[in-house]
């Protein structure tokens, strides 16, 4: 197998006409794009605000009087219960989340809707008037003040709940809400190792609106945006010159030879997904070292920011793969590159929709939830929320779809692939 790899590599790396259009079409386009239409196309990109229902099924007064009676049981002075008693209020995790979402911070983002009833917010929810629904359990609160004063394990958790995973609303408040819980763990952690409540009540309300901040970092730039678009067509031209190339390896008399020469069908199968995976990794990576270098799109990015671009280029990577061993078995099959030609020119159209030319939120929602389908689209979306400070856990829910998109074309092109000698 990797003796057919290395020809795939070597046979598309001597093919001047493939090198221009897998590499140099995508700078050049790259560069026309961000300069001509950047600013016009960018400066319209924004986020609207969204509709979160927020629950809370806590007994609060009740919870914190059986909190004092376990502190007087405990045998605490009555005035160190007091003060212990107005402590918890002040550093109360339900309550400083509401505020932090109904603060400025938030008010161009989101608005707030407190419910009552958690019936009357699901059914909210069911007719779409609502993005997000974070649930605030019983006893939340009370569990988390039991394993600050007490040192007991919690056992509880906020429950938040987006219209659809992948949207960029659903990420975002998902985001926001563990960062809150991330930065409240932390500064509870240090306020009970160093003894200072009292301090972390301070810090409390000098500091808890930066959490917006480890949402999102710097708009997106009309040159990062054109760099992952192009890269993502031309990825997906990728697997049509590597299945054209198999077609006519066939018609050569190559596929027979190699057949002659021992190797099974599911083996040359195999080594196309491997070639079209590889290559186009290799692809993409060149692409993103020429643009940060030419455009400087990458500037200042840390160690977990290109990690996350290694996990989601090597998904999408994978997700071209299977389309070139799809691409293959059908013509092979077949008998015929007719498929291979229409998907080729069939690439444009998915592009647009995965939103390569320009943000298809601004055409329609619709649009944009179709482009997170395709396995272009979800790469894109995942890139560029990357570009913005999300993490790969983050985007994880629309690479689950890339990774999908790859184990279904592999299955199919096994199922339809001829496992005898072709004629």
């Amino acid at each position: 197998m990797f003796n057919l790899i290395k020809k795939d590599f070597l046979t598309l790396s001597k093919s001047k006409s493939d090198l221009i259009e897998l590499l140099l079409m995508p700078l050049f386009l790259t560069a026309i794009l961000g300069f001509a239409l950047g600013d016009m196309i960018m400066s319209n990109v924004s986020i609207d605000a969204f509709d979160v229902g927020i629950v809370n099924n806590q007994n609060f007064a009740g919870d914190l009087n059986r909190l004092e009676e376990e502190l007087l049981e405990d045998g605490l002075p009555e005035e160190t219960t007091d003060e212990i008693i107005s402590n918890a209020e002040d550093v109360d995790p339900s309550n400083m989340l509401i505020d932090l979402l109904e603060g400025e911070n938030f008010e161009d983002l989101m608005i707030i809707h407190e419910f009552d009833e958690a019936r009357t917010a699901q059914a909210a929810m069911d007719e779409g008037e609502l993005s997000g629904l974070i649930t605030i359990p019983e006893r939340f609160s009370y569990d988390i003040w039991q394993s600050l004063y007490f040192d007991e394990e919690p056992n509880t958790a906020l429950e938040v709940v987006g219209q659809e995973e992948g949207l960029v609303s659903s990420t975002i408040l998902q985001s926001v809400v563990h960062s809150f819980a991330d930065q409240y763990n932390l500064e509870t952690s240090i306020a009970l190792a160093t003894d200072g409540q009292a301090e972390l009540e301070e810090e409390d309300d000098r500091d808890y609106g930066g959490v917006t901040q480890l949402s999102v970092e710097e708009p997106v730039n009309a040159f990062q945006y054109y760099t992952v678009g192009m890269a993502m067509m031309f990825a997906l031209s990728t697997a049509s010159a590597l299945a054209s190339r198999a077609f006519k390896e066939k018609e050569q008399h190559v596929f027979g030879r190699i057949m002659l020469s021992g190797t099974t069908p599911m083996t040359y199968l195999s080594s196309k997904m491997i070639s079209g995976t590889f290559i186009t990794f290799v692809q993409l990576t060149i692409l993103f070292i020429v643009s940060t270098l030419v455009f400087d799109i990458f500037d200042g990015k840390n160690a977990a920011f290109w990690m996350n671009m290694i996990y989601t280029t090597g998904l999408f990577s994978l997700a071209v793969g299977g389309i070139t061993s799809l691409l293959t078995a059908i013509s092979l099959y077949a008998n015929d590159n007719t498929t291979v030609g229409f998907f080729s020119s069939f690439v444009s159209v998915l592009a647009f929709l995965g939103g390569s030319f320009t943000p298809v939120d601004q055409f329609s929602e619709t649009l944009q939830q179709l482009g997170n389908w395709l396995p272009n689209g979800a790469a894109m979306t995942s890139y560029l929320q990357i570009f913005q400070g999300f993490s790969f856990q983050d985007v994880f829910p629309l690479m689950i779809r890339v990774a999908g998109a790859a184990m279904i074309c592999l299955v199919v092109a096994i199922m339809i692939f001829p496992k005898r000698r072709l004629d």
